[in-house]
């Protein structure tokens, strides 16, 4: 081999073990921390424990208004959690808010500008639908008006803002921006799929300075976030759901590497890994499917695992618990695939209309209506077991987080905390390691 070549694959190579590892890094620490969209592992599900029932009146820790409105989920690091939010006349006025986990008190708040507001659901979007994340030290906060602003954690000092609608112009979905950006390594990744120029943007999550940027020329339409796929060799690969396919992207440089098509035209679930396989929907008249990373060029048919079209939302995005998938469509039709072959498990009537997503603590499913109640299933198993059903009588269409034990539930008036008292928490912690030691 070419010297030169040889040191150029070494150098990748070292490139791609060091990103792995900071990533895996990074997943320990957030053991009960919900860092993100979707959590730890950005497919909805924890290790650490939540309550199981509730009330309006029972299992409260605290309750908190917040300004306008956003339904972003909130994020949890230690005693931090922080949500987003926009108001005034054409919900210009954004908000990023941190709480204190234990009793929901404000550490601080900081008060920011909409450059280029856009359209928006009157009753289930504003400026704030993509979730923010953090990593510990720095909460990375992405609005519909295509604003990006990275402010420290604890104290909520702006570091750097960057307006992508100046740069690269205005966002033009109809209901305005979703897609929750990604923290990868020490890159933060932005999905901006809209009919306007569609790109996917890595910012050096230090400096606010591009890394790369991969224009999307025919992807016209997305509201979904993008997700980070480990293959069999250690490297990691990009996947990003648009309109009519799924495509991969090498982290490193932005350079697309392969296309599945067979979504719809419109895509908002975000895609989720498991069993080293993608599972992608898009619906109502898309499929669902499983597929493997890697490839090259078109492997809408040399991936693809399985495909289904049962149950897929249009709306909320999937969870995998053990060898199983699960899908609660718009109007509360839950169904139950197996994760390794698509065929259905079952399928049942959950009740009421779903935007949020569900998430999954210790094996246990958490479906949201936007009526405000939650339906706690049993998960990872062939059977249908209902456990529990909590309503709080407020419209929620943000998805929950969990952390430290507790359930954090923002609804359209505020943030609900639940969860046991201290004491309780405390034993049940000391329970969830010991389990986790052996």
């Amino acid at each position: 081999m070419n010297p030169a070549r040889r040191h150029i694959t070494l150098q990748r190579a070292l490139t791609s073990c060091a990103l792995l590892f900071s990533v895996a890094a990074a997943q320990l620490a957030l053991a009960e921390n919900w860092p993100g969209w979707r959590g730890p592992e950005r497919n909805g599900t924890t290790t650490d424990h939540a309550p199981r029932t509730w009330s309006a009146t029972s299992g409260v820790r605290w309750k908190m208004p917040l300004p306008g409105s956003g339904i972003s989920n909130p994020i949890v690091w230690n005693k931090h959690v922080v949500c987003t939010s926009s108001d005034g006349p054409r919900q210009q006025d954004l908000h990023v808010i941190c709480l204190d986990r234990d009793n929901g008190r404000e550490r601080w708040h900081a008060r920011l500008w909409g450059t280029a507001p856009t359209l928006y659901h009157e009753t289930k979007s504003s400026m704030a639908s993509p979730s923010p994340v953090t990593d510990g030290e720095f909460v990375y906060a992405f609005f519909g008006s295509g604003d990006v602003f990275c402010l420290e954690l604890d104290s909520g000092q702006l570091v750097w803002q960057r307006s992508l609608a100046k740069e690269y112009g205005p966002f033009e979905n109809r209901f305005a921006a979703s897609s929750s950006p990604l923290l990868l390594g020490d890159q933060l990744i932005l999905q901006c799929d809209h009919y306007g120029p569609s790109y996917v943007l890595a910012i050096d999550a230090r400096t606010g300075a591009n890394r790369w940027k991969s224009d999307r020329p025919d992807v016209w339409l997305s509201w979904s976030s993008p997700v980070a796929a480990s293959l069999p060799g250690g490297s990691l690969e990009l996947v990003l759901c648009g309109s009519e396919r799924v495509d991969g992207y090498d982290p490193r440089d932005g350079r697309k590497l392969w296309t599945a098509r067979g979504l719809s035209r419109e895509c908002i679930p975000t895609p989720i890994t498991a069993h080293g396989v993608v599972y992608v929907t898009s619906g109502p008249n898309g499929a669902s499917y499983a597929l493997r990373p890697g490839g090259r060029d078109d492997v809408s048919d040399s991936h693809l695992v399985w495909s289904s079209n049962r149950g897929n939302p249009f709306v909320p995005s999937a969870i995998v618990v053990n060898d199983y998938y699960y899908l609660v469509d718009d109007h509360g039709i839950g169904t139950c695939l197996s994760a390794k072959t698509g065929k259905t498990i079952w399928k049942k009537r959950l009740g009421g209309e779903f935007t949020a997503s569900p998430v999954a603590a210790n094996g246990r499913i958490y479906f949201t209506n936007e009526a405000g109640s939650t339906l706690v299933i049993q998960g990872g198993s062939s059977k249908y077991e209902e456990l529990a059903r909590n309503s709080i009588d407020e419209p929620v269409f943000a998805s929950a987080a969990i952390a430290d034990g507790k359930l954090f539930l923002r609804s359209a008036v505020g943030l609900w905390c639940f969860g046991p008292d201290e004491q309780a928490s405390h034993s049940s912690r000391q329970e969830h390691q010991s389990s986790l030691v052996k």
